[in-house]
């Protein structure tokens, strides 16, 4: 065997060991953003779970909501006040699920749930309300 010969089998050694680092980069790659994926869907879960618990943490909390949606001109000042707040913060876990939907992180089915149950909450007085006074 000469050195040529020697020189293009380790040429040839050489190009297949690049073609399997990059194959099990790739596959590294895929398995990560599966794992951000699955990350992020718990996320949204967890952060969806924790907005429901807000609200049914109190009678008192439940109430306002619901009844600042419903009705917000039948809220005396400092219920309303307070509705605005609760409003606020649930409206929060809304604008991080469009967040991740915008950095392509979220999935298609999450933001699809999510987008429908924004659309019911803006049919509701008390959001035309809040949002006539808030939505700058």
């Amino acid at each position: 065997m000469n050195w040529n010969a020697l020189g293009a089998m380790a040429e040839l050694l050489g190009a297949m060991a690049t073609v399997l680092t990059l194959a099990y980069l790739a596959l590294q790659i895929r398995q990560n953003t599966k794992m951000a994926q699955v990350a992020t869907a718990n996320a949204r879960n967890e952060q969806r779970v924790q907005q429901s618990a807000f609200i049914a943490q109190s009678g008192e909390i439940n109430r306002l909501f619901w009844s600042g949606l419903a009705e917000p001109d039948a809220l005396g000042p400092d219920d309303y006040h307070h509705f605005e707040s609760i409003l606020s913060t649930y409206f929060l876990s809304f604008e991080a699920a469009f967040n991740l939907q915008r950095e392509a992180v979220l999935s298609e089915a999450e933001w699809e749930g999510q987008l429908s149950a924004l659309q019911w909450l803006t049919q509701t007085p008390g959001f035309s309300r809040y949002w006539s006074a808030w939505g700058h």
